[in-house]
């Protein structure tokens, strides 16, 4: 595991270290991402609703780190992620099912749908594309390139542990955006403003759920993991 003086890097393990981290992600998502500002999600339901369940849903996978800070032993940083073919294969995205009670997660999984079967020319198969969920760090220690260390860890942890090929990232943070794509040589795919999309579970696919949203665009983003010379 990476480490240094200020800082320690570890797989995150189990139940009690992958709680701490959802708290982590809940507490800071909605203060510094525009689209969850926009959504009004609050700590207590990114918690209930989305972080805690996704990051259980990929615990045993054992592909998910955590950065402590070593003067507090503090969790400061976290990326999580799992395997793009397990997420599909245990979640299925079925156009017909009622709409979510959160557009956004009908948006993500309808731009992640149409990565798999149209931008993605392969056939998924296990162990092919890891899956980054989410990358976050507490504002106080946003300085120290502590996200483009978990993303460069966990590509490279991955590909040399279980031969993933590929990383995917979904994104509405221009910081994220430019980590993958300006550092990690990721290729932008899907470009999506969630101004103009329309909720197609909804109303007849007429609704425009987000219309007054005025931030980033969400951006589906992959990553090639070249292999070690």
């Amino acid at each position: 595991m990476a480490s240094n003086d200020e800082y320690e890097m570890a797989l995150i393990e189990n139940e009690i270290d992958a709680h701490l981290c959802a708290k982590l992600i809940a507490e800071q998502f909605p203060l510094h991402n525009c689209l969850s500002a926009f959504n009004q999600s609050t700590p207590e339901k990114s918690f209930d609703e989305w972080v805690w369940p996704s990051l259980i849903n990929v615990l045993d996978e054992k592909l998910s780190f955590l950065i402590r800070h070593r003067p507090t032993n503090e969790i400061v940083a976290v990326i999580i992620a799992g395997d793009l073919f397990l997420e599909c294969k245990n979640h299925p995205y079925d156009v017909s099912t009622p709409a979510s009670y959160n557009p956004l997660i009908d948006l993500f999984d309808e731009m992640l749908d149409h990565f798999v079967h149209h931008d993605f020319d392969q056939q998924l198969k296990p162990n092919m594309i890891l899956f980054i969920s989410v990358v976050v760090t507490k504002f106080k220690h946003s300085s120290k390139g502590l996200a483009a260390q978990l993303s460069t860890h966990i590509c490279d942890y991955a590909r040399d542990t279980k031969g993933f090929q590929y990383a995917f990232v979904q994104t509405s943070n221009s910081a994220t955006r430019h980590i993958y794509v300006k550092k990690m040589n990721g290729k932008e795919m899907t470009i999506i403003d969630p101004a103009t999309w329309l909720w197609k579970k909804k109303d007849d696919g007429l609704s425009r759920p987000c219309k007054d949203y005025e931030g980033e665009p969400v951006v589906n983003i992959l990553i090639k993991l070249n292999q070690r010379k």
